[in-house]
Formats: structure tokens, sequence, C-alpha cells
């Protein structure tokens, strides 16, 4: 029967792929080197029998590989294993985004994350000032707290703090 694994970090042309039933098999792991390898594009492959790992380098497409390895029956993937996860970047944006569009009950207001994150920056600044670390750190918080000033980028100006248009002239 061939063994279940699953990819555990996915970059372009860069598979890692864990192989946890077969942990501490040398045999194993050697074999499925040599097999990879003769897999056409793919560049260079690397195993680790200690951590049930198998690092493949590749120019060839996703489903190339994955096919060769279900016909060769290297091992197989759980059900959505072979997908891409979603960046952690992306995640928390979107988390983000969802609470800044979500009333709150009581009051049925939007809560105001921008203004948070601004103070939460500030604080941050603050304290690294406090720290002696003003060179770097303390000047990073400060332009991320600038960042998401809350009447930046033409949001909510009539609560900005900082005139950012021009008075008309009459």
């Amino acid at each position: 029967m061939t063994p279940l694994a699953r990819v555990a970090h996915a970059l372009p042309g860069r598979k890692r792929i864990k192989i946890d039933g077969k942990r501490g098999d040398a045999a194993y792991f050697a074999t499925l080197e040599k097999k990879l390898a003769e897999c056409p594009g793919v560049v260079a492959v690397t195993t680790d029998p200690r951590t049930s790992t198998a690092l493949v380098s590749h120019t060839a497409e996703d489903p190339v590989l994955w096919n060769y390895i279900a016909e060769h029956g290297l091992f197989q993937f759980g059900k959505n294993e072979t997908s891409v996860p979603t960046p952690v970047h992306s995640s928390i944006a979107g988390g983000i985004m969802a609470a800044e569009h979500k009333p709150y009950t009581k009051s049925g207001k939007k809560p105001d994350i921008r203004r948070l994150i601004f103070l939460a920056m500030m604080g941050m600044g603050v304290v690294q000032v406090i720290r002696g670390n003003i060179a770097i750190p303390a000047i990073a918080a400060f332009w991320y707290a600038y960042c998401v000033f809350p009447g930046m980028n033409g949001d909510n100006l009539e609560h900005a703090l900082i005139e950012t248009r021009l008075p008309e002239e009459s």
C-alpha cells in the first residue's frame, strides 16, 4: 500500500512533501529520491528519513509532477493535499477586511480597526524609543502607524486629525 503524504510547503518550482508514515525508513526515502529524480522536469530531490520529508525542486508543472507520482505509486495524497495553502498575509488581510465590515451588535457601528492598529503601532513606537531603539524599529512603528492613520488615502476625511486637502479659495 502506498503511504499517505501531504504538501508541507509549496512555492512555484519547489515542494516540501511530508510522508509521516515512513519516518525513519531510510530505504524508502532512498528509493523515493531515486525515482523522483527520474521524473521529467525534476531538477533536484533531497530526502530526510529523520523528518520524513522530501524536498523536490522542479521545472515541470504541478499536475505533471502529481501524475508521475501517482503513476509510479510513490505515495498518495489525502483529500485536497495537493492544493497550495492560503498565504498567511492573505488570511490576515481577509480577517481585517471582514472585521471592518462587520457591524457591532449593540451600537450598530463598524469597528474602526485602522484606529486600533494606529494606536498599537504608536504604542510600539513609544516602547522602542524608551528602549533606545530609535534608528529603525521606532521609525518603522511610527511609519506603519502613519500609513494606517484614519483619514489617509481619502477615507474618513471628516475624522482626520491632519488636514490632507488645501482649503478651497472663495
